[in-house]
């Protein structure tokens, strides 16, 4: 058996009801996909099947058996995202159908781009009518990916053919790109159920990343935070699932009734739901015109939702054509740049086209200046480019995380950009912004400053919390911080930030309010008072209090013991000198016992000595003191 840790190739099946998909999917892998009995009543399938089978060569597949019936369309759209190539079916007694052509035309909108053709029941009709079949399936395709794949004959039945069809799906295996194990977890649900003693279970293709038992993830829309209890690869339990398999994934931390087909199980905030998508549109020749605002139903991976198209260019797209548009949903998607998505009519539910979303949540206007360049260039998708083109409306440090959202691109797809970019400050705590930008915010700091330092010499600087409310409120720290280390004239020290230049002096009228808080706080001794209690007894300007008392911290000159509550430089020396002195004559000594010797409170005795014990003069057991060394 192939190794369940080895990513497998997922075939789909697709093609008209009635056509064979279910039997043929039964003869390859021996299983019934037909799980439901209302599918097993009444001989159709309704819903994914899912089976697993080894080709010729050893390489592990896994087929996902797609609905045919028109009414189920639904359900086939949602089994096409995790497909790697598709088989499409068609019987020979029928040849093409309706919805062989509607899911044709579903697998190009969604941008499978590998397979081939599967022509069941060939024992059916007489040998003579199979070359007019072949030649009527080989001109349907014709335009399509698959007109130069391959076709094969069979009858699920008896087994000709299979063999063939084997190898055909073998070769084809070997050219089909792996999935990104190393990307972002990404589990579209397609499934939910609970097993007795092991509760919620969900099922999916991983389509990038890799899953390990015991992670912690979310689940999109909804963020609840879940723990993954146990995975299943293939029917096996794995310590690991890797992109590209299907996948069933134990959680712990949430009630099966609050998951449901369409969300995504994920890494915690990577994916997010958005309620608009930019995209570019490609009408069917079959639709009809699709005039601005026309209500559409969305698929987008195992989810849908319904929204109304938002043409940037005109007030109407004629079938065939492809544009640039904005589609409003009614509920929200999960949604990354590159995903590729179908469009239905909303009555008669028919499919009328698809695309690719090129960015999620944002709105533009019709009138935008410029937007159809920037649009097309975001199509484009070249990461540097796309990268600035995301940049180019932001006015604020923007994280790497956010940008590799808006893009599509992998984290360190992002960071390789911007490590090559001159153009571009790539920061602390991986926040960007374009260099050109910066200058604005740099000239605003250093005034801001410049002007504070006037009003405050004394002080060292501004707090970074003041810095921010003062400037930028809306801004997070970490956004802050980055201006802050991009601007050339200014420096941070600890809490305090100050032009590179500045040193605090101590000008008059300030010198003699110094002297005055400093000589009012030595003369409290081991017993200060608070400091609105002692500015009431001297004469210095109510505004100037916290600036002298940082100046005379800064300076050594005072000590802060708690809120509001110094001692004088001299005075703590003092006690120092008293408690070390008593302690050499006593191993240890009591709180109570070297309150005596400091002769104060024991609520300024334990202030001093936790100062002492923090300065490793002292260490406490318990509540007696020795000291360091």
């Amino acid at each position: 058996m192939a190794d369940i840790y080895s990513r497998p190739i997922i075939f789909g099946t697709a093609g008209h009801i009635d056509h064979g998909k279910t039997t043929l999917t039964q003869r390859l892998t021996g299983v019934n996909t037909d799980r439901l009995p209302e599918e097993r009543s009444r001989g159709i399938s309704i819903d994914l099947g899912f089976a697993h089978f080894t080709l010729p060569s050893g390489q592990h597949a896994a087929l996902i058996d797609v609905p045919g019936h028109e009414k189920f369309i639904r359900n086939m759209a949602a089994g096409v995202h995790g497909m790697d190539a598709v088989m499409l079916v068609v019987a020979a007694d029928e040849g093409i159908m309706p919805q062989t052509r509607e899911h044709l035309d579903i697998l190009t909108l969604l941008g499978v781009k590998k397979g081939l053709t599967v022509i069941t029941k060939a024992d059916v009709v007489e040998a003579e009518w199979l070359p007019i079949v072949d030649e009527a399936v080989q001109e349907a395709l014709t335009g399509s990916f698959l007109e130069h794949s391959p076709r094969i004959f069979v009858d699920s039945v008896s087994g000709r053919g299979i063999d063939a069809l084997l190898t055909a799906l073998d070769e084809l295996a070997q050219h089909v790109p792996l999935r990104d194990a190393k990307g972002t977890v990404r589990l579209p649900i397609d499934r939910v159920f609970s097993v007795r003693g092991f509760g919620t279970v969900v099922t999916g293709t991983l389509v990038s990343g890799t899953i390990r038992t015991e992670s912690t993830l979310e689940i999109v829309p909804g963020d609840y935070v879940v723990r993954v209890r146990g995975l299943e690869v293939h029917g096996h339990k794995v310590e690991y699932a890797v992109a590209g398999q299907r996948v069933a994934a134990n959680l712990s931390g949430i009630d099966k009734e609050l998951i449901h087909r369409g969300q995504v199980l994920s890494e915690i905030g990577h994916l997010h739901a958005h309620d608009i998508l930019v995209v570019e549109l490609s009408l069917l020749p079959s639709s009809p015109v699709l005039s601005q605002r026309t209500r559409v139903h969305v698929h987008l991976g195992t989810a849908e939702s319904t929204g109304r198209v938002y043409w940037y260019e005109n007030d109407e797209m004629e079938p065939g054509r492809t544009a640039f548009a904005e589609i409003r949903l009614e509920s929200p998607l999960p949604a990354l740049r590159g995903d590729r998505f179908l469009i239905r009519s909303y009555s008669p539910v028919v499919t009328i086209g698809g695309g690719r979303v090129i960015e999620v949540g944002r709105h533009h206007k019709r009138k935008e200046p410029g937007l159809l360049d920037f649009l097309t260039l975001v199509a484009q998708g070249n990461p540097a480019d796309v990268i600035r083109a995301v940049l180019k409306p932001v006015q604020m440090p923007m994280s790497v995380d956010d940008i590799a959202t808006a893009t599509g691109l992998k984290v360190n797809e992002v960071i390789q950009v911007l490590e090559n970019s001159s153009d571009i400050f790539y920061g602390p705590e991986r926040l960007v912004l374009e260099v050109h930008k910066l200058d604005p915010f740099s000239r605003r700091l250093g005034e801001f400053l410049a002007d504070y330092h006037l009003k405050h010499p004394l002080r060292p600087g501004i707090e970074r919390e003041r810095l921010k409310e003062a400037l930028w409120p809306e801004w997070s720290m970490k956004q802050v911080l980055f201006v802050v280390a991009h601007s050339l004239d200014v420096s941070i020290n600890g809490e305090w930030v100050h032009l590179t230049t500045f040193v605090p002096e101590n000008p008059e009228p300030w010198k003699s309010e110094v002297e005055r808080l400093y000589q009012a706080i030595s003369h409290t001794g081991l017993k200060p008072v608070a400091i609105d209690q002692l500015q009431s007894q001297i004469v210095i300007e109510p505004d100037h209090v916290f600036d002298v008392l940082e100046f005379l911290v800064q300076q050594g000159r005072i000590i802060r013991l708690d809120d509001g509550i110094y001692i004088a430089d001299r005075v703590f020396d003092e006690a120092r000198r008293q408690v070390t002195e008593a302690l050499k004559t006593s191993t240890e000594l009591s709180t109570s016992q070297l309150r005596e010797v400091l002769g104060t409170n024991r609520r300024f005795a334990v202030l001093l000595l936790e100062l002492l014990d923090a300065l490793h003069v002292t260490r406490r057991i318990g509540d007696n003191r020795t000291l360091v060394g």
